[in-house]
């Protein structure tokens, strides 16, 4: 069975637990950087989910609900704490969370290719199709959560 997974998820793998690693650590950001972030991971969640499940309505309301529910309902929740301006840049504290996030991506995007691969049944089913799609809207949408609070933070700053 694992001789047939492709070596490349794991060197992603890596890099995503280099970037997570580096994300633990206090670091001075441009606010665009982290808009960027939170666009390529709300465009890759999205096209993964279409790409996997068609962009049909169920899958895509699944992913919105998501998106909405993590960037607007829970945004307080992954919105980082303890921001401090530093001119036209902003310093955020070390997170793990950013981290999470990533491999859980990760995670969930495995697990959905692993079971479309050996052709898993339940890829098919309705009620699968909705909770992966709400997955990578929730993970996505708390991207766009951190980005949005670090905007507001400095507007308001």
């Amino acid at each position: 069975m694992t001789q047939s997974l492709p070596l490349w998820p794991f060197a992603i793998l890596a890099a995503l637990l280099v970037l997570g690693y580096r994300q633990s650590r206090e670091r001075v950001v441009q606010p665009g950087t982290l808009a960027k972030v939170a666009l390529a991971m709300l465009a890759l969640s999205l096209y993964g989910v279409t790409a996997a499940f068609g962009a049909h309505l169920v899958p895509v309301l699944a992913w919105a609900a998501g998106f909405a529910t993590a960037a607007f309902v829970a945004g307080p929740v992954f919105a980082p704490q303890g921001l401090a301006r530093e001119g036209s840049a902003v310093r955020v504290p070390g997170s793990w969370l950013p981290l999470g996030l990533m491999v859980s991506i990760f995670a969930a995007r495995f697990v959905l290719g692993y079971a479309t691969g050996v052709d898993a049944h339940m890829v098919h089913e309705a009620w699968f199709i909705a909770v992966a799609s709400a997955v990578f809207g929730l993970l996505s949408g708390a991207f766009a959560a951190r980005a949005t609070a670090v905007h507001r933070f400095m507007r308001s700053a």
